[in-house]
């Protein structure tokens, strides 16, 4: 039996639970909660980032409405500027589901 080392164990723990992506792309999750506010971040809270979209899921249904139909743009593009580069090419809001 072969023991790998502790650095590659984790690293392939984290590639099978999905974590290892989540790390990678944590820059883009800070600058989505930097750009709406510690406030609005609970509340439009980002849970996902593939090929350019990023996905916020949202507390409430007039939450939803303002983000969509208002502010929305403007907070990916205020994200977008403390990015090295504007990584964020779509929005995708949901309404959070309740447990």
């Amino acid at each position: 039996m072969r023991i790998a080392p502790l650095g590659d164990a984790v690293q392939r723990y984290l590639a099978a639970a999905g974590l290892g992506q989540r790390r990678k792309d944590a820059a883009i999750y800070a600058a989505w909660d930097d750009a709406v506010g510690p406030e609005l971040a609970v509340t439009a809270r980002a849970t996902s980032f593939s090929k350019g979209q990023l996905v916020v899921e949202v507390a409430s249904s007039a939450l939803l409405q303002e983000l969509v139909g208002f502010t929305g743009e403007d907070f990916k593009q205020s994200a977008n500027s403390l990015l090295d580069r504007p990584h964020i090419r779509r929005v995708t809001f949901r309404l959070r589901r309740r447990t």
